[in-house]
């Protein structure tokens, strides 16, 4: 029991950033580029202390978030930096762009890390095969930001969440039996 409560535990805090840039950024109806510039200034450090603890874990850290959490460090970075080049990158992506470092981020670690994408320790060949089954559900998301684009809704929180439990999922399918 007390293993769950941990897990929801991390599983909100982890997606904290994540949240409080919608809430800063949507939460007063459509954002604008004000409202975004402080979503980014304020959800930002805030990712940033939640990669620091997720490489401090010694469990592998979950990809979605991280991924989520480069995405907010380097809107954070760019509008602290006035790199409005970048900014109007974002801008241009829309939601899209949330995922498109989700992919990255499943591309590298399914390649180079020996928990993959799913972040579960097992097998090589069942943790590649559900990290590519996790790329393909990430590039799902992805094409529903590009066609629900502007409503936060259907274009990032509900697919963010699906991957969300999707992960959980398969990472039960990669754990060895026993």
């Amino acid at each position: 029991m007390r293993s769950a409560a941990l897990a929801v535990v991390e599983y909100l805090l982890g997606f904290l950033a994540l949240a409080l840039f919608a809430f800063l950024a949507f939460g007063g109806g459509p954002a604008t580029d004000d409202r975004l510039l402080f979503a980014f200034k304020v959800a930002a450090p805030v990712a940033v202390v939640e990669l620091a603890v997720l490489f401090r874990r010694a469990a592998p850290a979950n990809r979605l978030i991280l991924g989520a959490n480069l995405w907010l460090a380097a809107g954070g970075l760019a509008a602290a930096l006035q790199q409005w080049w970048w900014l109007k990158g974002y801008q241009q992506l829309g939601e899209a762009g949330l995922f498109i470092f989700m992919a990255f981020v499943g591309l590298v670690t399914t390649a180079f890390s020996r928990a993959g994408f799913v972040a579960a320790v097992g097998p090589r060949r069942p943790v590649v095969l559900a990290s590519l089954v996790l790329l393909a559900a990430v590039l799902l998301a992805l094409l529903a930001a590009v066609y629900f684009r502007g409503d936060v809704k259907f274009a990032a929180v509900i697919p963010v969440i699906a991957l969300s439990w999707f992960n959980r999922l398969l990472r039960r399918t990669v754990r060895p039996r026993g």
